[in-house]
């Protein structure tokens, strides 16, 4: 599989995700077969790549299988929002961030401590999106 039709089909998956594909066991068997198919990408550093993409989505059905809660399902929008691949690095890079403080903010409103580690979690996945777009544009 070339890298290009790897992204293609990750933002596929991403987009589907609460609309065409509503099923945390599905979304997961999805992420899965996307797996597979990025030990086929031949270029090693757009196989790495594909790789670090698989952990944002491994990200995405582990927050899909988080019972639901007020304070997991705004953090989780945020989420999605601050997660959009559109824009400059430099804009992309500000989203994430701003969706990480907002995180915080919702996990520390939330009335208890599972849905408060719950939503920081999510944290996590932009922390990852920031580091791929850091390793991408160069920027220390």
């Amino acid at each position: 599989m070339e890298y290009g039709d790897f992204d293609v089909e990750r933002r596929r998956i991403v987009r589907a995700w609460g609309s065409e594909l509503t099923d945390p066991d599905e979304l997961a068997a999805a992420v899965e077969w996307l797996r597979e198919q990025a030990a086929t990408v031949a270029d090693d550093a757009d196989r790495a790549k594909a790789i670090r993409y698989l952990t944002t989505l491994d990200d995405l059905v582990t927050e899909a299988r988080t019972p639901e809660s007020e304070a997991v399902r705004r953090a989780s929008d945020v989420l999605l929002e601050a997660s959009r691949p559109d824009g400059t690095p430099a804009e992309r890079r500000a989203r994430a961030k701003a969706g990480m403080a907002e995180i915080a903010r919702i996990a520390g409103a939330a009335p208890t401590v599972g849905e408060r580690d719950a939503a920081l979690e999510m944290n996590e996945t932009l922390v990852q999106i920031i580091t791929m777009i850091d390793l991408g544009s160069g920027v220390d």
